[in-house]
């Protein structure tokens, strides 16, 4: 990292040759040690992607206004524009408030009649199990009257 910083301080250069000594480039980049040719190329290769961007930003903000200027428009149609924007995304929110609105209260009704049903539920269960207790009574009940009066064959009467 070091080496990096000490690098990006230091500016290096290729001398260009005269027109009468012109040695060949691969023996001028040869005589450069191969780390330092290696962050320079791809310090030019950033600074190439970096002007590239800027380059389409500059193209794109001159569309536009050529745009503008074709279309004839003035400062106050823009604003027009934007404000007709404006409300309809204004009116777009209330539409989504009013839908999670409805949402929230149908999840609301959905939860008490849940708590409802399961309230009913427990009543029903409670209610169930009364009966089966009360049927055992009765049954046993039953039992014991006919433990406590015993009736022979000839003793029963038609019903």
């Amino acid at each position: 990292m070091g080496r990096i910083i000490v690098w990006a301080c230091s500016q290096m250069t290729v001398n260009t040759p005269e027109e009468g000594d012109s040695p060949d480039l691969r023996e001028r980049l040869g005589n450069i040690p191969r780390a330092r040719l290696v962050d320079e190329v791809v310090s030019r290769w950033d600074d190439v992607i970096r002007l590239e961007g800027e380059l389409i930003s500059m193209r794109r903000r001159t569309r536009e206004a050529e745009m503008l200027a074709i279309s004839g428009r003035g400062e106050g149609s823009h604003v027009a524009e934007l404000e007709e924007r404006l409300r309809v995304a204004a009116s777009k929110i209330r539409q989504l408030e009013t839908a999670v609105e409805n949402e929230r209260s149908r999840r609301e009704g959905a939860e008490a009649e849940s708590t409802r049903f399961s309230e009913l539920q427990h009543e029903n269960s409670r209610l169930l199990r009364n009966e089966e207790e009360l049927l055992l009574l009765i049954l046993d009940m039953e039992s014991q009257i006919e433990k406590l009066t015993p009736l022979g064959p000839n003793d029963q009467s038609d019903d």
